[in-house]
């Protein structure tokens, strides 16, 4: 989601160079869907293994605890990893190596800050939770954050330099990686909530390190921007941001958090069994929107409101259709295939496929209208959005999953969804009567 708030000119100049460098943007685009598969197979793999091999009390406390580490990054992403793919062609494009060393220097301050606000909240957990498997998993997020997030940083600079094949590579190696220690772990009976972050954080390392040498970024050169310039600008981005990415995980992932403290930790570990089916799908189609938006972009600065809006209607219509095709292998082979993942642990939850797969088709629905408004230079609409989307899900989510269970849950996930649906939809079709398409950071 919020790494597609690339302004139009910005994806024009970056298409431009891409062309001049000789190697053709299919080619490009293809290096970087390649690159989030790999991410996401490898996160996937994760997802089914540790559901497969850890009893459900571990596996929910790995749910959750994992829920915890996306709003970390979330907050990384917004301070960082955002700014950087704007202002880094941008405003730094001709010190690129020098701004990415002063990123890797905030990025060290900013991710010691995160493990020390998880290790705190650690130490309040330990008067109020007697929960030894959601403590580890903590302490698995804590160790994990710096150098996982350090990995994401490194791969975005690599977009950022125009070399997706350089972030396919070390997309590889992470998931060489991940898979190795997976298995090395389990064999050894090593595996546990907190080894199971503690491999992708090694994975992470082996991945950063190949990249690290490659990008060659120059922490202390004197002709590239001074600390205190950086930061300034990023924070000037990222106000808008931070506050999306906030309630971007309230409306999402916080539902892990209410199904832990209202159920039991076994249910968290159920509703991550089953969004293990839905989440690739959420990712492929954000790898997707990547692609889109230059496209999107270009559209917005040449076509004109009638015409800009006649593409976006095209671009949604191809979304729901491949969201319908994945939702419909879902409900004719989606039990056989959970009994085959988690050799039947969690077959019983196998009716509420259907359920979990319904946001899959919402998301299809305003996909197109989120990458209208950022192509529109608008994030504050997706702030929008998302904020009437958190607020249900805060009302009307926890009442569900308190009176309802986790079918209760699911709905309101399902609600939440249709919320930000129907709000990012209104919000687009808005801008677009009006005729003047301004931009609003």
């Amino acid at each position: 989601m919020a790494s597609l708030t690339l302004p139009g000119e910005t994806v024009l100049a970056r298409a431009r160079e891409l062309g001049s460098r000789g190697l053709p943007w299919v080619g490009k685009g293809s290096l970087a869907v390649l690159d989030q598969a790999l991410i996401s197979g490898s996160n996937f793999l994760i997802g089914v293994l540790l559901a497969r091999w850890l009893i459900p009390e571990q596996y929910g406390a790995y749910a959750l605890a994992f829920s915890i580490f996306l709003f970390l990054s979330g907050l990384h992403n917004a301070l960082l990893l955002e700014p950087l793919s704007v202002l880094g062609p941008a405003t730094y494009g001709r010190c690129l190596p020098a701004y990415v060393g002063k990123l890797l220097k905030l990025h060290g301050i900013v991710a010691i800050l995160l493990s020390c606000l998880v290790a705190a909240g650690i130490l309040i957990l330990y008067g109020f939770v007697a929960n030894p498997a959601l403590v580890s998993a903590l302490w698995g997020v804590c160790l994990a954050v710096p150098l996982v997030l350090f990995f994401w940083l490194c791969r975005r600079a690599a977009y950022v330099r125009l070399k997706p094949n350089l972030a396919a590579a070390g997309a590889s190696v992470y998931c060489l990686s991940v898979v190795g220690l997976l298995l090395l772990a389990e064999k050894l009976g090593w595996l546990s909530c907190l080894t199971a972050f503690l491999i992708q954080a090694l994975a992470a390392l082996a991945a950063a390190s190949l990249l690290l040498a490659s990008l060659r970024p120059q922490a202390n050169s004197p002709t590239g921007p001074s600390s205190s310039e950086v930061v300034r600008q990023h924070w000037q981005y990222s106000r808008w941001a931070l506050g999306t990415q906030f309630v971007y995980w309230l409306s999402g992932n916080a539902y892990y958090v209410i199904v832990a403290a209202f159920l039991q930790i076994q249910d968290a570990a159920a509703l991550r069994a089953l969004q293990n089916f839905t989440v690739p799908f959420g990712q492929f189609l954000s790898a997707l929107s990547l692609l889109v938006l230059p496209w999107a972009s270009a559209r917005f600065a040449q076509d004109g409101p009638r015409g800009f809006g006649r593409r976006i209607r095209q671009v949604t219509l191809w979304f729901v259709g491949l969201a319908a095709a994945y939702c419909t292998v879902l409900a004719l082979f989606g039990t056989p295939i959970m009994d085959l993942l988690y050799g039947g642990r969690y077959s019983k939850l196998a009716h509420l496929l259907p359920l979990v797969a319904a946001p899959v088709l919402v998301l299809a629905v305003s996909q197109g209208s989120t990458i209208a408004v950022q192509a529109m230079q608008a994030p504050s609409e997706v702030f929008c959005a998302y904020s009437v989307s958190a607020g249900l899900t805060i009302v009307a989510g926890v009442a569900l999953a308190r009176h309802a269970g986790l079918t209760g849950a699911l709905i309101g996930m399902l609600l939440s969804s249709l919320t930000y649906g129907m709000v990012i939809t209104w919000r687009f079709r808005k801008r677009l009567g009006k005729g003047s398409l301004a931009p609003t950071f």
